[in-house]
């Protein structure tokens, strides 16, 4: 097994349905669904740069990533937009939010991306692969951009929070604690240490206590991502035991094992704080309703060529000619298609399970007291 490799959670059958593309015909999605700030918090499915100046071998900032984004390599790791810069169109931003990076000349008061590829609920998840910044220091680094917009606001800290209160706050994480640690027993001892329901509940409490601390922070509307179907990216299948199936069963499994821990953690936090909105983005269900031109979409081989150990593109490398007709761009992160029909049904739900208990279109239209 190899140890680095960092995954973000990438699904099997997750493609755009007839319907669904239609959805993203250039018009504004909803009118009334602008709020004034998006924060984001997460690994490489949501990560726009933040990598890339740091010591890891978790980052996209080379070609064949970002061939077809506007701005070139960008450090996305797709070949052109990814779920935030989708939702951030649907919520009429004009500009894609800004890696935390990479702050200087964007206005920080419209939000700020903090997600990591590699990074995980989890400190040690993703230090296989050298610097990565996890679920806990995200939200440290959140606290210096709060610092800074309380500053604009001339230190007005019940200012400050009356804003904050208004944002989208995403958090789309998980899938590292699983492919970057639970399943890396060579680098981590997790596996060894817990059952998959011990491992579960543990990143569940863990958390929970990083989403009442954004709570703290000044959230009120948060939108959870559930973990995908692991198992069947073209990394796991092509390296675990698949036993005759088309997925690694044992993984989806584990994780479907998060996702009902989830579930309940979003019933519990809504049911203590009144004055909040969690939500849940069940991308595993989302993945596994097949859509009716499944057929024409490749899902079994990567757009771009892939390295030895099945992961990243190659720098450089070849990259297929009709990129909406792939699932995958290398071996475990989607296209901007694959980007696409996630952000559509995370935004708009197509079906009674895609979200719960409400999708985000329905999240940031809430009035909530204060």
């Amino acid at each position: 097994m190899k140890s680095h490799i960092w995954y973000l959670i990438v699904v099997y059958v997750l493609v755009l349905s007839l319907e669904g593309k239609s959805m993203v015909s250039g018009e504004p999605q909803v009118p009334c669904a602008q709020v004034p700030c998006y924060f984001t918090f997460g690994d490489s499915l949501s990560d726009n740069g933040n990598n890339n100046n740091l010591a890891t071998r978790a980052k996209a900032n080379y070609r064949p990533y970002g061939i077809d984004f506007p701005g070139g390599t960008t450090g996305r790791f797709s070949n052109g937009r990814n779920l935030v810069d989708f939702i951030a169109e649907k919520l009429n931003f004009s500009n894609y939010i800004p890696p935390f990076m990479n702050t200087r000349g964007f206005n920080i008061a419209q939000g700020v991306n903090y997600a990591s590829g590699g990074a995980g609920i989890r400190f040690q998840t993703g230090r296989a692969l050298g610097q990565v910044i996890s679920m806990g220091e995200q939200l440290r680094n959140h606290n210096i951009i709060i610092r800074q917009i309380r500053r604009s606001m001339r230190n007005n800290n019940s200012a400050t929070m009356a804003y904050l209160k208004q944002c989208l706050y995403m958090v789309e994480i998980g899938s590292n604690d699983y492919l970057n640690n639970y399943y890396v027993p060579s680098f981590y001892s997790t596996s060894r240490r817990f059952s998959t329901q011990e491992y579960a509940t543990r990143l569940i409490n863990q958390l929970s206590l990083q989403l009442e601390d954004l709570i703290a922070k000044g959230a009120r509307k948060v939108a959870t991502f559930g973990v995908g179907l692991l198992g069947c990216t073209l990394y796991a299948r092509a390296t675990f035991e698949t036993n005759g199936s088309p997925c690694v069963n044992d993984i989806n499994d584990a994780i479907q094992l998060f996702n009902i821990g989830l579930k309940s953690l979003i019933d519990k936090l809504n049911s203590r704080y009144k004055n909040a909105k969690f939500i849940m983005i069940d991308v595993a269900q989302i993945s596994t309703v097949q859509p009716p031109n499944q057929g024409q979409i490749i899902s079994d081989a990567p757009c771009c060529e892939v390295q030895y150990d099945n992961v990243q593109c190659v720098p450089f490398g070849r990259v297929c000619d009709n990129r909406d007709g792939y699932l995958f761009y290398d071996g475990v992160h989607p296209t901007e298609f694959g980007f696409e029909g996630l952000a559509n049904r995370s935004f708009i739900a197509q079906f009674p399970n895609d979200t719960y208990p409400c999708d985000i279109q329905q999240l940031v239209q809430l009035k909530l007291p204060y």
